[in-house]
């Protein structure tokens, strides 16, 4: 009698890809024994040479290519040993970084044409002198940062006025503070930006609840140091007659694109952001979210230019969506100046462009006052 064929078994494994729409996919493995039969599955349908498909079995070695990945490719690949009697499988996933189209169109080259259209800005009918614009959310999301981004557009050069903490675990603004914005060629911008202290999750820690709401309505002066309780009526900050220039125009909410994840539905931060967008919806004021550190996705780290075709920077912007309720239409992925020391057209193409939204958002409110 013939000796009995060995069972089936892998000695190496194939491993789970992420890929840029373009690479190869190449899945190597060895089995136990050449004495047996290897076909390769993807999503459980049988993939056959050709195309761009290559499968090789070179006595216990096996491979599969797949050549110029496409977003369809994206799957479960699963290599299947048989002989006469025994049966044994290996699986992996393959992620496309990458749809195949980008899912929002942007254009690159225009950044001349938006900038000069913020600069010729003024605020519709007989509205208030400025826009006024409130940044707000969590700790370290770069809220103080994007208002030094948008000065370093407008002035040319990269500008640090805000001050901002790159590691700090509690909030480094502390108190309440209108930036303007300011143009090396026309002068002063009619659009200011309010900087507040962070949200934290504790009820005694970061801004509180209450004054965010006092800010939307314009009851708080400048320079308010802010406390772990809310300003009083009382207090000499509290400003009991706000003009229409006091008044918040656009609520921006900043979100950071590697932290969304751990802001769960019943976060008592999602809850204080859902809080402050309930009563600006009350007070009619429209609002944007700013989506930064955009470089966590390393497609988009090499090429600004890749993100909206980023299938990771799509799922945070809808992540974004489902926490605080605002459409996708109304978010917009930014990228600071952080590191660099010169201006990059690419950085200010998606700030110019999500600002441009914002004062549109802005001034339609005002204009219907």
């Amino acid at each position: 009698m013939g000796s009995s064929l060995p069972k089936p078994e892998f000695q190496s494994h194939i491993h789970d890809k992420q890929v840029k729409r373009g690479e190869d996919i190449v899945f190597r493995c060895e089995a136990n024994t050449d004495r047996l039969e290897a076909t390769w599955e993807k999503d459980g349908e049988r993939l056959y040479e050709g195309d761009r498909v290559s499968i090789s079995q070179n006595g216990k070695d096996l491979s599969l290519k797949i050549s110029k990945v496409k977003e369809e490719d994206e799957g479960k690949y699963t290599v299947n040993l048989r002989n006469h009697t025994d049966t044994a499988s290996d699986s992996a996933s393959v992620v496309v970084l990458e749809y195949d189209q980008d899912w929002r169109t942007i254009d690159w080259g225009n950044n001349h044409s938006i900038k000069k259209s913020l600069q010729e800005y003024k605020p519709s009918g007989q509205g208030p002198k400025h826009l006024r614009i409130l940044l707000h959310g969590p700790v370290g999301v770069g809220k103080s940062s994007i208002i030094n981004s948008i000065n370093s557009i407008f002035q040319g050069q990269v500008k640090v006025g805000a001050l901002s903490c790159a590691l700090a675990s509690t909030s480094f603004t502390k108190v309440f503070k209108t930036w303007k914005i300011i143009d090396k060629e026309t002068g002063l911008l009619p659009f200011v930006f309010s900087d507040i202290m962070g949200l934290e999750k504790e009820d005694y820690k970061g801004v509180h609840t209450d004054d965010v709401i006092s800010i939307l309505k314009g009851h708080i002066k400048d320079d308010y140091k802010f406390n772990s309780s809310p300003l009083s009526k009382e207090n000499t900050n509290y400003n009991s007659s706000p003009t229409l220039d006091d008044k918040v125009h656009c609520l921006v909410s900043v979100l950071s694109a590697n932290s969304i994840h751990l802001l769960e539905e019943d976060h008592k931060l999602i809850k204080k952001m859902r809080d402050v967008r309930e009563h600006a919806s009350d007070l009619g004021i429209p609002q944007v979210v700013l989506m930064t550190h955009v470089d966590a996705c390393l497609l988009v780290k090499n090429s600004l230019k890749n993100i909206y075709s980023s299938k990771y920077i799509k799922k945070k912007m809808q992540d974004c969506s489902n926490k605080l309720g605002v459409p996708m239409n109304c978010i917009f992925p930014v990228k600071n100046y952080s590191e660099e020391i010169q201006l990059d057209e690419t950085v200010n193409c998606l700030i110019l462009n999500a600002l441009k939204r914002i004062v549109d958002f802005a001034d339609d409110h005002v204009s219907n006052l």
